[in-house]
């Protein structure tokens, strides 16, 4: 008996010593409780949140929405595990945020696990890591020599163009989505990592599954970051991620080894260091040219001690990654809006004929002015379907918007840009359906600069979006005026998945036919 009042007694001493450190941890984040009241919000259950609501990837985005639509407002807060949330898709609120240079980091835990598989890179770095490898890699994205890559881009539209003939008039539905990566991947390797891809060559299939499988496991290694199970979900697609690593590093050291050779050569023979590729002689002294392109630029930089290896082989991934994914996302969803919009995709071709009569041309930068339906068009898809539907971004200290509002430590803010694009107080009624007129000058009048943003805003918007709508709008051109496209699918019936890019949760079929002038 008395040992059965010792052992009660024990087990009340344990449970107020837990209930006194439940307090206590209550009490250290009562200034986030205090802010998080300001807002509508759904504080859902104790430890996971509401993460409970997001049983799927596929249910991310309509979820969202939902939150939205219950808490009747566009900024609410919530909480993702023991971790305060704010979730908006107010122009406003957003443009504060974005604008903001304390909230430059991303948010945490969503964007970690991107940073781990990345192996570092500008889309997930800390604010000063990516203050530094931003500002050094910007020249790569410049306006002259992104226009440099237009051969690169017709060469790919060519080959392309080449691979749907064997698609035309089959009668057959085709999944495009796998096929348009590969084009946009071998555009990407290309124009950024310097292997030069003849008219007609792919990439490597497996090379295409490996980045699918390792993007598609992302949002939910970022879901489970939140309850710390994150690395051990990681386990299941390290292979992935180490065999699109080995191809990285195998280009860069490729490169690596051509430069060291053309060093040797220049300083062996001064002579002819005229007809070097990537060195000159100067005063018998090693100068190397400007770089062209990305992975030059960079190596360049490694040289002169400005980048890290690490570095180098992080901002690869990452720009590799995005420019490939949002370039192929962007195509397919134009084609699928023009395929399910026959009148839109007529009133296309004829703007495109005019341009071009012949199915076989060149299309340069300067052509782009002249097509200004084609701007709207992948604009309009755009809207409806952002590469990227949702950013985010981590109070690292208590900071003080322009609007006065003072935002704690510790939150994160998750920005809608899906939910955004289709507002109907900013789109109009029929905001949810596809009119590439909504661009159309005298529409835009009055519209908030941050209500159409789908490559983000800001200091840290996306570096590559002239890079994507360049590559898209020269390779559509070329599909639109050779091919047609239609489909049983409806705009309506289509569900999206959020795998850190937007995807289909069940990608539309696509019938193509040859144009008859």
């Amino acid at each position: 008996m008395e040992f059965a009042e010792k052992h009660d007694f024990f087990n009340i001493i344990i449970l107020c010593l837990i209930l006194t450190l439940w307090a206590y941890w209550l009490w250290t984040r009562k200034e986030l409780y205090a802010f998080a009241f300001r807002f509508p919000g759904l504080f859902g259950f104790p430890v996971f949140g509401v993460i409970h609501r997001l049983k799927s990837l596929n249910n991310v985005i309509p979820e969202i929405g939902k939150m939205f639509k219950d808490c009747k407002a566009y900024t609410i807060c919530t909480w993702m595990g023991l971790r305060p949330v704010i979730i908006t898709a107010d122009p406003a609120f957003i443009k504060d945020v974005l604008s903001s240079n304390d909230l430059l980091n991303k948010a945490q835990p969503l964007y970690g696990p991107i940073y781990e598989a990345f192996k570092g890179g500008i889309i997930a770095s800390p604010a000063s890591e990516w203050h530094r490898n931003r500002r050094l890699i910007n020249p790569s994205f410049h306006q002259r020599l992104l226009t440099s890559f237009f051969p690169i881009f017709n060469k790919s539209k060519d080959g392309a163009i080449q691979k749907f003939c064997e698609m035309a008039n089959s009668g057959q539905e085709y999944h495009m989505g796998e096929e348009l990566q590969r084009v946009t991947l071998g555009i990407t390797v290309e124009t950024t990592m310097g292997k030069k891809m003849e008219k007609g060559d792919e990439v490597s299939e497996d090379l295409v599954k490996a980045y699918v499988v390792a993007l598609e496991a992302m949002p939910t290694e970022c879901i489970m970051a939140y309850i710390h199970l994150n690395h051990w979900y990681a386990h299941f697609t390290k292979s992935t991620k180490e065999y699109i690593q080995k191809f990285i590093m195998e280009l860069l050291n490729r490169k690596l080894s051509q430069i060291s050779s053309t060093k040797v050569a220049a300083n062996l023979s001064t002579e002819n260091s005229n007809i070097l590729d990537d060195a000159t002689s100067e005063n018998g002294e090693y100068k190397a040219k400007i770089p062209n392109i990305f992975v030059d630029h960079a190596i360049n930089l490694f040289q002169e001690g400005k980048m890290s290896y690490h570095d180098v082989i992080g901002e690869t991934n990452t720009i590799v990654t995005a420019a490939f994914e949002t370039s192929a996302n962007g195509l397919l969803s134009t084609l699928l809006m023009l395929a399910m919009h026959p009148s839109v995709q007529d009133r296309l071709y004829e703007e495109i004929v005019n341009i071009f009569p012949e199915k076989s041309f060149y299309i340069g930068y300067e052509h782009f002015a002249s097509l200004p339906y084609l701007d709207m068009v992948v604009n309009e898809t755009l809207r409806l379907m952002p590469s990227v539907p949702m950013i985010g971004r981590q109070v690292v200290q208590n900071t003080t918007l322009s609007n006065g509002l003072e935002l704690p430590k510790g939150f994160s803010i998750l920005i809608s840009i899906f939910d955004v694009h289709r507002r109907t107080d900013i789109w109009g009624p029929n905001a949810h359906k596809f009119n590439p007129d909504n661009f159309l000058p005298e529409n835009l009048e009055g519209k908030h600069p941050y209500a159409y943003m789908p490559f983000s805003k800001g200091m840290r918007n996306c570096i590559g979006w002239k890079y994507a709508l360049m590559a898209i709008k020269v390779l559509l051109a070329g599909f639109v005026r050779n091919f047609s496209f239609s489909t049983t699918a409806k705009l309506e019936d289509l569900k999206f998945s959020n795998n850190v890019s937007l995807k289909y949760t069940f990608e539309p079929k696509l019938t193509i036919k040859h144009r008859k002038d």
